[in-house]
């Protein structure tokens, strides 16, 4: 075979062999993080477990574990040792795909901690890196968690309604002539701070300020104050102290009560002491003809309403329906200091065939999921989640209490045109999951190589046919060389060409091979004449 064909198709097979092995390797090692509680206090012991899956059996694994030992002491646990804010993990492992290991930690004092995981894990020929965080709070049962204030008033104006402890949203109004206003306030416990937002100073209409009361324990709470400075002439009396109110809205009506449930609530005009979900910042909305407070997350998918019954002490996030107009519970999940907003699946998609619609309770809500079909008892279920800017899906370790995302889970499109035979093969394509469009792609490129390499090979089988003696190709004017050299084993004779085969025979005729196949020149014939 030509030497350089045979070069050519050893090196395209060491190609596909490289790419195969790239495409086709497309799992990866996962970790999880699991609290034995979500409550933890200070003096409590609790347990920390680390789980890694691998993609394959694993020859060992080694990662650390990095916390605050300001908040958290490390105690012992199974195959590690450390302190002074990381602990080292090696365990023991016997061809395991999956191992997990508990550490036991004591919290030591009020606060958070973040918990981070690094390391790798070893295959027999291979490695792969793994990592996961959460954060965890710890209170201090033994302070306070009052964070009521005992008293709130102005150096101008009257608050409307008057002053209850209970109460956090209150207006007052001044006439064009005030021009600064201090808020007085006082926290009902004595080891409780209380901070002050907001300028003295007053513009001519609407001016925010808020007071944020916290608690020993660290518990906060927050009062809102709306003060509206009339337009010069506008007159203002001790009586009408909701006047603010009427420029928004119909005379004797409150722009900022709506009804939910048939229950009188009362929508948040400031929200800088609501901690928002992650990738949210506060916004501000119409409602009523009024300017409210809300949460929008940087894509504006999303708005979030915080409000308050007429008996209750916080706010509580709501959506608003733009269809009905109505408020609808915003159904969340706090894990660590993340927040996770539950949605439906969009319309027009279902989930993939195996799994079936259920209910599942986390936290404070029922929630719609989904589970395998082939489970009878379910410990992972599938949810639709907004977190960070993006709907995504997620699957809830209900064992475990551990929400994680898992893009495997793929929607798929509710229309049954869309994956029919007739489908267009983008539809198909898009409606695989990312690791099958990676095989998809994966295999497309082998066939487009392996497609090549063919015609590569079917014209140089036809270049080679067409190739005659003299030209370039030194492999193939060896090959025709021989065909006409032919030599008879039996005497050693070199055996003449047909009548009709033309060949330019080698000039040095006077050399043939002996009996031991070295050369040997043949003695010159005799001259007649000199005889």
């Amino acid at each position: 075979m030509n030497l350089r064909l045979k070069n050519l198709l050893i090196f395209a097979f060491l190609i596909m062999v490289i790419f195969s092995s790239a495409v086709f390797h497309v799992s990866a090692a996962s970790t999880i993080i699991a609290l034995s509680s979500d409550n933890i206090r200070v003096n409590e012991s609790f347990t920390i477990t680390v789980t890694v899956t691998g993609s394959e059996s694993m020859y060992s694994n080694q990662y650390t574990v990095e916390y605050n030992p300001d908040v958290l002491k490390f105690e012992d646990g199974d195959s590690a040792g450390g302190d002074a804010g990381i602990v080292t993990v090696a365990p023991v492992l016997y061809g395991e795909s999956k191992k997990s290991c508990s550490l036991r930690f004591t919290a030591i004092s009020a606060g958070s901690s973040p918990i981070r995981v690094n390391g790798y894990v070893y295959y027999m020929n291979s490695e792969e890196s793994i990592g996961a965080s959460t954060t965890l709070t710890v209170s201090d049962a033994s302070k306070s968690s009052n964070a009521n204030l005992s008293a709130l008033s102005l150096s101008s104006g009257r608050l409307s309604p008057s002053f209850s402890a209970s109460r956090t949203s209150y207006t007052a109004t001044v006439s064009n002539s005030v021009t600064e206003c201090r808020v007085y306030a006082t926290a009902a416990d004595s080891g409780a701070s209380v901070s002050v937002s907001g300028s003295n100073t007053l513009s001519v209409g609407r001016n925010t300020r808020t007071v944020t009361v916290t608690a020993p324990s660290g518990a906060q709470k927050t009062y809102t104050i709306t003060i509206t400075r009339l337009e010069e002439g506008a007159e203002s009396s001790d009586t009408d102290t909701s006047s603010d109110t009427e420029s928004a809205g119909e005379a004797g009506e409150n722009p900022y009560e709506a009804t939910v449930d048939g229950a009188a609530y009362t929508v948040a005009t400031d929200i800088s002491g609501i901690t928002l979900p992650t990738g949210f910042t506060a916004s501000t909305a119409e409602y009523n003809g009024a300017e409210v407070a809300v949460a929008e997350d940087s894509g504006k998918n999303l708005t979030v309403y915080y409000l308050k019954a007429a008996d209750g002490e916080e706010y509580v996030p709501y959506l608003l329906n733009s269809g009905s107009g109505d408020f609808e519970r915003l159904k969340y999940a706090v894990f660590g200091d993340k927040i996770y907003i539950f949605a439906d699946i969009p319309d027009g998609y279902t989930v993939p065939e195996g799994y079936y619609e259920t209910d599942v309770k986390i936290g404070e809500f029922d929630l719609r999921a989904y589970a395998d079909s082939g489970e009878e008892t379910p410990e992972f279920y599938y949810l639709y989640c907004f977190f960070d800017d993006g709907f995504r899906t997620y699957r809830y370790d209900s064992r475990e209490n551990v929400l994680q995302r898992c893009p495997e889970f793929q929607l798929v499109p509710e229309n049954g045109e869309a994956l029919s035979e007739n489908a267009g093969l983008i539809e198909r394509f898009n409606s695989l999951s990312s690791n099958a469009k990676v095989i998809v792609i994966g295999l497309l490129l082998a066939a487009a190589g392996a497609a090549a390499l063919i015609v590569m090979l079917i014209v140089k089988l036809v270049n080679s046919k067409n190739t005659l003696p003299g030209d370039d190709d030194d492999d193939l004017d060896l090959m025709f060389s021989n065909s006409f050299d032919s030599v008879n084993v039996s005497d050693g004779s070199v055996s003449e060409p047909e009548d009709d085969a033309i060949v330019d025979l080698p000039s040095d005729s006077g050399r043939h091979k002996g009996e031991n196949g070295e050369n040997r020149k043949e003695p010159p014939e005799e001259d007649d004449n000199l005889n």
